[in-house]
């Protein structure tokens, strides 16, 4: 199980390009809303990709803070298949937006990471 809370947005905040955002992103607060949901919502895909049921929470009210998701990731005996085009879609998007995280580049390297917990 994964319990993961907001952090390393930076890291997202850093990368992201795209035309098609740019009229957008040119506003430093949204660009760094942006990067928060987009770090967040790649993360959740990673894990899925990886064998993952995720689940998205809000852990604090927005109220008192927009840096609220919690994800919460348990490790399934079934591998999410990429054959409803999620994958492609994924490594589209990141490619469009120069996106490339630490988490992706980690399970990269150790796919089978999990099995020796």
């Amino acid at each position: 199980m994964i319990l993961s809370v907001p952090c390393c947005q930076h890291e997202i905040n850093r990368q992201i390009r795209g035309d098609i955002l740019s009229p957008v992103l040119k506003y430093g607060i949204l660009q760094e809303r942006i990067s928060a949901l987009l770090t967040d919502g790649l993360r959740a895909n990673l894990l899925e990709q990886h064998g993952y049921d995720v689940q998205l929470l809000e852990f604090i009210d927005m109220e008192h803070t927009p840096k609220n998701i919690l994800i919460r990731a348990v490790r399934s005996e079934r591998k999410k298949q990429a054959a409803d085009g999620r994958d492609d879609a994924f490594r589209d998007m990141c490619d469009a937006m120069n996106l490339h995280g630490t988490l992706e580049k980690l399970l990269e390297e150790q796919p089978d990471a999990h099995k020796k917990m």
